[in-house]
């Protein structure tokens, strides 16, 4: 891999050495991983887990060993939000690993490779599966998925450790709100919105109302932050492009008022609304080029 290849995909699955010791199929690993692009599987969200080569090896029993390990990693990768696990195992223990865990669960990702076939697997999907699974793999969940604090986990998994009675740590939704990257950055443009207008008060050349200003930088403060949001982690190709469009429109619609009733308007407006077209222009080749670079990775020969 070249230094640029290296510097685009910094903090990938690319990272974990076991990402470049086999030839992987990306379209399998973000299937699994629910990700939505191979840019997205970053070294934050994907694991590989010692007690998946210990189950194949032994099989799977709650109290034993490899039972202890599984649990371990699973509350961990569960309170992380981690999506997703890979792992090398060998060929003829993959049937074990597969009746252990669920057939369904286990995903031949990629070329075996000297006696063993990489695998991909969803911690989410694990607990998901087993929280409506028998008595036992139900009693399995229960224990390990206590003390789980429902501060940083998925709601998804919240539920299903609920719903096998789980002693997790609830915390208020108020509480959970405010550790949502989302509502934070709402709260943020609204205040920055609240007060944008109050300096216009004191431009001698502004003859509006200055409490019409405020209202529409209140009005557009919402649609605005959402057009940010979207153009930066918008799923969509459409959806980061309307983002975008949004972003610049309900940014500017303040200073349309400013120039009807005044002269001048500030220069960092105009720098702004550059920002906004420009910087979405580099995100999307950004993202476009570490996705090939990322997928090129995985099947490329070891």
């Amino acid at each position: 891999m070249t230094d640029t290849a290296s510097l685009i995909t910094l903090r990938s699955i690319l990272d974990i050495e076991i990402a470049r010791s086999y030839q992987w199929d990306a379209a399998t690993i973000i299937k699994v991983s629910g990700v939505d692009r191979a840019g997205d599987l970053t070294t934050r969200i994907v694991e590989n887990p010692g007690a998946l080569a210990d189950i194949a090896s032994e099989g799977f029993s709650p109290h034993s060993a490899a039972g202890h390990a599984l649990s371990h990693e699973l509350h961990d990768a569960i309170q992380r939000r981690v999506r997703l696990w890979i792992a090398e195992i060998p060929t003829e223990q993959l049937s074990r690993l597969r009746e252990a865990l669920g057939t369904d669960l286990i995903h031949e990702a990629g070329q075996p490779r000297n006696g063993y076939t990489p695998i991909a697997l969803s911690p989410l999907e694990l607990l998901e599966q087993w929280a409506s699974g028998t008595d036992e793999q139900r009693e399995f969940m229960r224990v390990a998925m206590a003390g789980l604090d429902t501060l940083t986990t998925s709601s998804h998994a919240t539920h299903a450790s609920r719903a096998v009675g789980a002693s997790i740590i609830e915390r208020a939704a108020f509480l959970r709100l405010c550790r949502n990257p989302k509502f934070i950055a709402y709260v943020v443009v609204l205040v920055y919105s609240m007060a944008r207008a109050v300096p216009v008060m004191y431009v001698p050349h502004f003859r509006g109302d200055w409490r019409i200003l405020w209202a529409i930088d209140m009005i557009t403060a919402i649609p605005y932050t959402w057009g940010l949001i979207e153009m930066v982690a918008g799923q969509k190709l459409w959806h980061r492009i309307v983002g975008a469009i949004t972003a610049a429109v309900t940014f500017l619609a303040p200073y349309v008022y400013f120039l009807m009733y005044g002269r001048h308007a500030p220069p960092g407006v105009w720098t702004a609304i550059a920002l906004i077209f420009f910087g979405g222009i580099f995100l999307e080749v950004f993202r476009y080029q570490r996705d090939r670079a990322v997928k090129k990775g995985l099947a490329e020969q070891p």
